[in-house]
């Protein structure tokens, strides 16, 4: 994420010698509320005018013996697809694996917009018929919860602005329909493949009138956290919104917990040596850098996370780079010393036993082009899904009773 800024901060430093002390980063003159000043708010579009939700199927297209086109159904994990979106098809499912395939927020290597497709090539291999965890003593497939693929929420590739309202009102509406099995759970849930980490800020947006404030557990190299000002937003407003500060603006939204909001397995480099953390305090995180767990253990890392959030409902929010680039090298931002996928499975695992409340999740910043002859990104992120699954079969979840 920072790794190309870095020659211009370095012209940006020897300027600053010539003339004079640099100002504090973040601090600015302007509205005092970042979201009364920013496009991304809704004041500057009329919603109504957001075209229509369109799912896009996931299919394989081939060609037979004879050189005719053939399309077959390329979901994930060989699942049933169910245009979540549909009126029609409330009641029929409990679980949705739905893709986003956005990147117009990314910083350095583009791409994750075929994420949602490489994570289902990845998850070829398994399915519902072989889906018993010799780890956990079930198959997910085939417990209580009907599990489906929602496809893609299609969403403009032009304009980053449009494009995070329609992936919202996607969200909306599959949020909106009830589950097929009530008496376990009486509100859908998704696990959505990225794309970019920006669509976190939508998908907690859409989530909001149903769960009301979350808790975020953030698995990431990076903070995300960036006041606006601090990285990218100093140029255009357009800016403002990308990868790096969405969790920033959902803090600003009164989306998330006050206190109970964590990062885990944090790694990077900083902007400023006092205000991107204290920023981040703000925002009501704290954190559990990479390196600790080498110290803490998994058990540890898991108990801490578990006094932190409490009973709080949790929104899972994965980025692919926390794992070191050993496991999953295909990715946006790449921070060398991360997690193993085994210690990440363990982490989760963890929190399933533990009960947290989960609500939804996203595993975002895979980019295919940048996977190996064998896929090892993407196989690992068909488990880290498959994990969660287990964590959400585990967990039912009833949401709250509102006054």
């Amino acid at each position: 994420m920072i790794a190309y800024l870095l020659p211009l901060l370095a012209l940006s430093s020897s300027a600053v010698s010539a003339a004079g002390p640099q100002r504090v980063l973040g601090h600015h003159d302007g509205p005092s509320n970042f979201i009364h000043s920013s496009i991304f708010g809704r004041k500057d579009l009329d919603i109504n005018s957001v075209p229509d939700t369109v799912i896009l199927t996931p299919l394989y297209r081939a060609r037979d013996s004879n050189g005719n086109d053939q399309s077959e159904s390329a979901t994930f994990a060989h699942l049933p697809f169910t245009d979540c979106t549909k009126p029609e098809n409330n009641g029929t499912f409990d679980i949705g694996i739905v893709g986003h395939p956005f990147d117009l927020g990314v910083s350095y290597r583009p791409g994750a917009r075929f994420g949602p497709n490489g994570a289902r090539l990845g998850a070829r291999r398994l399915a519902p018929a072989a889906g018993w965890s010799m780890d956990h003593g079930i198959n997910p497939f085939r417990e209580w919860a009907t599990v489906v693929d929602c496809g893609d929420i299609w969403n403009s590739p032009f304009d980053k602005l449009i494009a995070i309202h329609e992936l919202e009102n996607g969200m909306k509406a599959m949020n909106e329909l009830k589950p097929k099995n009530e008496s376990v759970a009486d509100a859908v849930r998704l696990i959505t493949i990225g794309g970019d980490h920006t669509i976190t800020l939508p998908i907690l947006r859409a989530l909001h009138s149903t769960w009301g404030r979350v808790a975020v557990l953030h698995f990431d190299s990076h903070l995300d956290t960036w006041d606006p000002k601090q990285l990218g937003g100093g140029l255009t407003k357009y800016s403002e919104v990308n990868h790096g500060t969405m969790l920033h603006i959902a803090h600003e939204e009164g989306l998330l917990s006050n206190h109970s909001n964590m990062h885990l397995g944090s790694r990077c480099m900083l902007f400023d040596e006092h205000f991107d953390l204290d920023n981040d305090l703000r925002c009501g995180f704290s954190y559990i850098r990479a390196r600790e767990l080498d110290r803490l253990g998994v058990d540890k890392v898991v108990e801490q996370i578990v006094d932190t959030v409490g009973d709080e409902y949790v929104y899972l929010s994965i980025d692919i780079d926390v794992l070191d680039p050993a496991f999953a090298p295909a990715t946006g931002t790449i921070e060398p010393g991360g997690w193993t996928t085994r210690e990440l499975l363990q982490i989760i695992n963890g929190l399933s036993n533990a009960g947290l409340k989960i609500i939804g999740s996203d595993v975002v910043e895979f980019t295919p082009v940048y996977d190996n002859a064998a896929e090892t990104t993407g196989i690992a992120i068909s488990e880290i899904i498959y994990e969660i699954l287990q964590w959400m079969v585990h967990v039912p979840v009833k949401t709250p009773i509102k006054a």
